[in-house]
């Protein structure tokens, strides 16, 4: 377990609550202020016919092309020819990427310019892990076609049809950033959402339950899980342990590195730090215990 001085617990838990939420700012921030209609979704031209396999092997692949720049294209490039496909997973999952990518903000030189800006802030021995993350970013972003406009309009149409079509993460990551208008026109299923992403194999669907509590901490007690300030952070740290990539090399980790300069550590070890330095260690581990009991239940009346 990492750990810091408690002089700098108000920055470490500062730092961790911006950069956990960076992609619902970057949602709300990057949008721009009119848009025309979308480009069809057969943006795919340019993929090779010997691209990886599929993206609907399911909830592993998440995140398993993420270690080289290489890698990173060759995931976009897998993923645009799915969604064109009609496959959901790959929708929900471009639909990241264009966000990631603050709806193609992050192409060309202006993620160099990004890194530079950020750099300063980063420990010298810490330099190399931030330039591996934007080159990873980089590889991914460079590979969307269309201006912002376009990118901006095919990430909404892309999660709206992925939740049309029944996807548990499209429909949770839906209901997190919503904001304004955007939530009267969502369906009232926030109970059914709990749920089913209690129910969820799928480690992704805990940590996307987890900012849909960030952002809405009673629809959390409709499921049986009790309101707590820990809950987001328990919740993460649960999703880690059942399989999601946290590591060094995750796009958590990239996202958290480009946009606080908090780079070389895992998402866990940035969660049980920040949980440190604000003398909540423990606390943090008896409401993971807690729903670690809830899951568990779960799984035993499978």
């Amino acid at each position: 377990m990492e750990r810091t001085p408690p002089t700098r617990s108000r920055r470490s838990a500062v730092i961790l609550a911006c950069a956990l939420l960076a992609l619902v700012i970057a949602a709300v921030l990057l949008w721009p202020r009119s848009a025309p209609p979308a480009p069809a979704l057969d943006t795919h031209a340019s993929a090779s016919p010997s691209s990886p396999a599929r993206a609907d092997a399911g909830p592993a692949r998440v995140g398993q092309f993420e270690s080289t720049g290489r890698a990173g294209a060759a995931t976009t490039l897998a993923l645009r020819r799915d969604a064109a496909a009609g496959d959901p997973v790959a929708m929900r999952e471009l639909a990241e990427v264009i966000l990631e990518c603050g709806f193609g903000a992050w192409r060309g030189a202006a993620i160099g310019q990004a890194v530079d800006r950020v750099s300063a802030h980063v420990q010298p021995a810490h330099h190399p892990q931030l330039r591996a993350a934007a080159k990873r970013l980089q590889a991914k972003c460079d590979h969307l076609p269309g201006t912002r406009q376009q990118l901006a309009m095919q990430y909404r149409q892309l999660l709206q049809e992925a939740a049309d079509k029944g996807d548990l993460i499209a429909r949770l990551r839906q209901r997190s950033r919503a904001f304004g208008d955007e939530q009267q026109v969502l369906p009232d299923d926030a109970a059914e959402l709990v749920e089913e992403a209690l129910i969820s194999e799928d480690p992704v669907a805990l940590y996307e339950l987890s900012n849909l509590y960030a952002k809405l901490p009673a629809e959390a007690s409709l499921a049986g899980i009790g309101n707590s300030t820990l809950n987001n952070p328990a919740l993460i740290l649960l999703a880690c342990e059942r399989g999601l990539d946290c590591g060094l090399t995750s796009r958590h980790a990239d996202q958290i590195c480009l946009n606080s300069g908090e780079c070389g550590q895992t998402l866990e070890g940035l969660l049980w730090r920040a949980a440190d330095a604000e003398g909540e260690t423990q606390a943090l581990q008896a409401r993971m215990d807690a729903l670690r009991r809830i899951l568990d239940e779960v799984d035993r009346a499978r």
